[in-house]
């Protein structure tokens, strides 16, 4: 599975309604402030949105603290990482990682230098450093996709100092990064660093993937470059509604941090008690699980089976034992431990 969310593709595969385990999004869904201003947003469909995005970049400004001029808006992170990628001759990236990162440096035939990681994939700073390349882009994402295990804010600092001795730039991608208690607070200080690029969504924090709505602070001269790069009206009317109304949904964000962690719990004593695998430690919206002694594809199918969809990978290290969960509502993550113990009570009598 190159993604998660490819409902479409495993539809009729269950006689159970489908439960999407294999998307990240936040699950207590989208909050009514912007529904609301989804209603609004259409509104603008006969017109072009402004092509600077002026009230949009002021209204994250603000919410952010830091200049407006100083942000960018796109159609996603996506759109944002795959331009910050084509500025640069060699990416440097610890790997597993989200794979688009690649995929879009090799589509861009840019030199791709990696940094493996082998079980529990918890990034060695020093190590990584170490065998950092002069003048890469070095993308790093935290929370970590796809373990979940946050890097604190004098880590990153570290990271950045080496980019920029090397002569280098760092990207953080920060998407999962409001899912984590404190996490926002503790990278404030890479909003203001010359050569750091941050790069945040509303897409799995405020359950709009469907909108494609994505922001970064790109400081010191390279913002120019970017925009140049960069077509004109990406973000459709209704994202950018939203956008305007992401500063009230703090409340929104600080309740879903709250449930996630509750129902974190709850999975993580799920395969604490487990024969058959275990859960990767981490602290965003989504677990990584190991599995022992049983093929991934054996697991995926059951719970496929049972009409849940699970994210599965096809690269090494992970493509055989392992697979990604999202935290979903409390009846779908309850319907998944459930199953979990049927499954776990059938791998024993194989």
């Amino acid at each position: 599975m190159e993604h998660g969310g490819d409902t479409k593709t495993y539809e009729g595969k269950s006689t159970h309604p489908l439960a999407d385990f294999s998307a990240n999004i936040n699950p207590l869904g989208v909050p009514e402030i912007l529904k609301d201003a989804m209603t609004r947003g259409l509104e603008g469909a006969p017109r072009y949105p402004d092509r600077f995005y002026r009230d949009l970049r002021r209204s994250l400004g603000d919410w952010m603290d830091v200049e407006a001029d100083r942000l960018v808006v796109g159609n996603g992170a996506m759109e944002i990482i795959a331009i910050c990628i084509s500025l640069f001759e060699t990416i440097y990236l610890p790997t597993p990682a989200f794979g688009e990162y690649e995929s879009i440096a090799k589509d861009l035939k840019k030199e791709i230098v990696t940094y493996p990681m082998s079980h529990p994939f918890r990034l060695n700073v020093d190590d990584f450093i170490a065998h950092m390349p002069e003048g890469a882009l070095t993308i790093i994402t935290n929370p970590h996709n796809p373990t979940g295990y946050t890097l604190s804010g004098d880590e990153v600092a570290e990271i950045y100092e080496a980019c920029v001795a090397r002569g280098g730039y760092l990207l953080a991608d920060e998407t999962f990064l409001s899912f984590v208690t404190g996490g926002e607070a503790a990278q404030k200080k890479g909003l203001y660093r010359p050569k750091q690029i941050t790069v945040r969504a509303a897409t799995k924090s405020h359950a709009l993937p469907g909108l494609r709505l994505g922001w970064a602070v790109i400081n010191d001269g390279i913002r120019e470059r970017f925009l140049k790069r960069q077509l004109p009206w990406s973000v459709n009317a209704v994202a950018e509604a939203c956008g305007l109304r992401l500063k009230d949904c703090d409340e929104y964000m600080a309740k879903a941090r709250e449930f996630i962690a509750s129902e974190r719990e709850k999975l993580l004593a799920l395969f604490e008690e487990s024969t058959i695998a275990e859960a990767l430690p981490g602290k965003a919206n989504f677990l990584l699980i190991c599995l022992k002694d049983i093929h991934v594809e054996a697991c995926f199918d059951f719970f496929l089976r049972e009409g849940i969809l699970l994210r599965t990978f096809s690269e090494a290290p992970l493509k055989d034992h392992y697979f990604r969960m999202a935290i979903r509502d409390e009846k779908e993550n309850a319907r998944f431990r459930e199953r979990w113990t049927q499954f776990e009570r059938s791998c024993r009598h194989v």
